[in-house]
């Protein structure tokens, strides 16, 4: 033990008061260690004298010792009382200041003594003690129900052993006092008058209390916020239950109206209307108060807000937002969480047919079956802009007895409304919305294969890509192979692509495009497609087409080279230079497009001179940009090495 500590010891266990004032001088002039091991000694001898010291020092402490004495006020809860009634003003106020820092309402009669003190500045601290000691078991009473079980048995615990002094020190300075701290006494009361046995609530029943024509006189004016609870419990006074419609019309403050909403009576008034009416549309329940308003209601009790929300005559969309805040609380698969949810949907349902459908799309991913349907009904039934799209979406995974429902509502309109859509559609979207719409129209095949046989170019080119991309070439594969000899190029060159594409496709039909379509981009689409295929019987025909130098079109002489080089043949390289070096400009634009493609650098001098004496602008500007891509390509192998 060192020498401090010693003296310490010394002093704690000594009988004589000038150790009290040896400590305190110590408090005063030592660092803030050296003063905390002093308040501490202080707290250990538990003198009126020593504790009633430090109570006069507490505003002048840092933080730090401010919250260590606050941490064990109930040392000082003598000295308190004492200093409470202490000749010493600063004494006295820095006792009434503590008492209500420390919540000690056992003291609270300390503070109703006080009130009636001559000195002003001594009965204004009482009363703003009494108001905030007020304020803090009102606002922990509140608070109860949010807490967890460990913090609702120490919070309930600190009510029920402060709550009734509080209370009884409130009534009765509500009798005696007359001075002008009158209004500050009746705010601490209405705050009290929170449950009904409130001993300040008991105010209004008690014959010829001082403070009942306050009370009732405050109680017939709109209240405020804090007073909610107090205006509603004393709809059992009889002077007062006949002025409650008078005041509810005048209320015109958006947290008065919140709290006011929030309670039962008025419900059973029947004056939800009226409330709702008085509400200025809404602005209450933003985001942040109805989160808070959730977390604090069971899933039946949050349900019940979206018919305040629904009868706000806030706009539509701001009800969908709040209305699916509610709907996520009440996500679950027991019978209470179904409820809630159903009352939701009713409650937009109930809405003008105009309104936003917003919270019904939400409900097309309800895991309850019947939910879903009730959502695909009122979105028939209202039929909103895009809704077949909405519709046609459920349609992938939905269960029969939604498809049902949406398909006796779309019907045949299904096909032509994806037909006329599918070009302003995503590629991702279209093909979910084309699926749903397979399942939905069984017929949906055929339609598709009259599209293809007749029609206008357009119309047919828009169908196979349909065809190729919902993966129906198999079952529409007589359709496309009548196409291949269809007297529009365009078609013939599509319907090749897509019939190269499909299993079982006979090299011979692609073989005979090659070597006597007229069109020449549809024998370089076949040959594309025959480089997929990768058949060794074709070698010999890729080989004359990569080596031909008359009237053979660019575009299918470069295929031609690209798919020898895709088969691993030697001279297609010798055929690439050939290419570059060609006479028509168009074939040597077409051997740089396949130099690019199948990445033969071994050649890129000779893209090299293309690029800088050529005599043709677009032949030197192709091979610029091929030498540009090499570059760019090379400074990203050598960044990522």
């Amino acid at each position: 033990m060192t020498m401090i500590q010693q003296l310490l010891h010394a002093l704690v266990h000594s009988k004589n008061e000038a150790a009290d004032d040896v400590l305190l001088e110590a408090v005063q002039l030592g660092n803030p260690d050296e003063q905390a091991m002093a308040i501490d000694a202080l707290m250990k001898r538990e003198t009126t004298r020593g504790l009633g010291g430090v109570i006069s020092l507490y505003d002048s402490f840092p933080d730090t010792l401010k919250l260590l004495i606050l941490e064990n006020v109930r040392v000082f809860h003598h000295a308190l009382r004492e200093c409470g009634r202490s000749k010493d003003l600063d004494q006295r106020l820095a006792a009434l200041k503590l008492i209500a820092l420390g919540r000690q309402g056992k003291l609270a009669y300390v503070l109703s003594e006080n009130l009636h003190d001559l000195d002003e500045a001594t009965s204004k601290a009482a009363v703003e003690a009494v108001v905030a000691l007020a304020r803090w078991i009102a606002t922990e009473t509140r608070n109860l129900v949010r807490l967890d079980d460990p913090q609702r048995a120490q919070a309930y615990k600190d009510i029920i052993d402060n709550r009734p002094d509080i209370e009884q020190a409130v009534a009765r300075a509500m009798d005696v006092h007359r001075g002008k701290h009158g209004p500050e006494l009746l705010r601490a009361a209405l705050l009290l008058c929170d449950w009904p046995g409130s001993k300040t609530l008991a105010i209004l029943h008690t014959a010829k209390h001082g403070g009942q024509s306050p009370m009732v006189r405050r109680l017939q004016q709109p209240p405020a916020s804090e007073h909610v609870e107090a205006f509603l419990l004393g709809a059992s006074h009889g002077q007062l239950r006949s002025h409650f419609g008078t005041v509810f019309s005048h209320i015109d403050e958006a947290p008065v109206l919140d709290a006011l909403l929030r309670k039962t009576h008025w419900l059973k008034d029947h004056q939800l209307t009226l409330c709702m009416h008085q509400v200025s549309r809404a602005p209450w329940l933003i985001d942040v108060e109805l989160a808070h308003d959730i977390e604090r209601r069971d899933v039946a009790d949050g349900a019940r807000i979206a018919e305040w929300i629904g009868r706000s005559g806030v706009h539509d969309v701001v009800q969908d937002q709040r209305l699916e805040r509610l709907r996520e609380h009440a996500a679950g698969p027991e019978p209470v969480h179904f409820a809630a949810r159903l009352r939701l949907l009713r409650v937009a349902a109930a809405r003008p047919r105009g309104a936003s459908v917003q919270l019904f799309r939400a409900f097309l991913s309800d895991p309850d079956e019947r939910l879903v349907r009730l959502a695909a009904r009122e979105i028939v039934r209202r039929r909103p802009a895009d809704f077949e799209n909405m519709l046609l979406q459920l349609m992938i995974a939905a269960p029969e007895s939604v498809r049902r429902v949406v398909t006796r509502a779309i019907g045949q309109a299904g096909f032509e409304n994806f037909w006329q859509r599918f070009d302003r559609l995503d590629k991702a979207t279209r093909k979910s919305a084309g699926k749903a719409m397979l399942k939905m129209l069984p017929d949906a095949v055929q339609r598709l294969a009259r599209r293809l046989a007749t029609g206008a170019v357009e119309h047919r080119l828009k169908a196979m890509q349909i065809t190729q991309e919902l993966g129906l070439g198999e079952l529409l594969r007589p359709a496309v192979s009548q196409l291949c000899g269809d007297p529009n190029a365009k078609l013939r060159s599509k319907a090749i692509t897509l019939l190269g594409e499909l299993e079982g496709t006979p090299p011979d039909v692609l073989l005979e495009r090659v070597l006597n379509d007229a069109d020449p981009r549809v024998r370089a689409n076949a040959i594309e497609v025959l480089e997929a295929k990768q058949g060794a019987q074709f070698l010999p025909m890729l080989a004359a087409r990569a080596r031909a130098s008359g009237a053979i079109n660019n575009r299918e002489r470069a295929n031609a080279i690209k798919a020898l080089h895709c088969m691993k043949v030697k001279n297609a390289t010798v055929a690439l230079a050939a290419m570059l070096q060609d006479q028509r400009p168009e074939h040597r634009i077409s051997a740089l497009w396949a130099l690019k493609s199948i990445g033969w650098w071994q050649l890129l001098n000779e893209v090299g001179r293309l690029a800088k004496s050529d005599d043709n602008l677009r032949v030197r500007r192709y091979a610029l940009g091929v030498l540009k891509g090499v570059a760019e390509l090379m400074r990203g192998t050598k960044a990522a090495g």
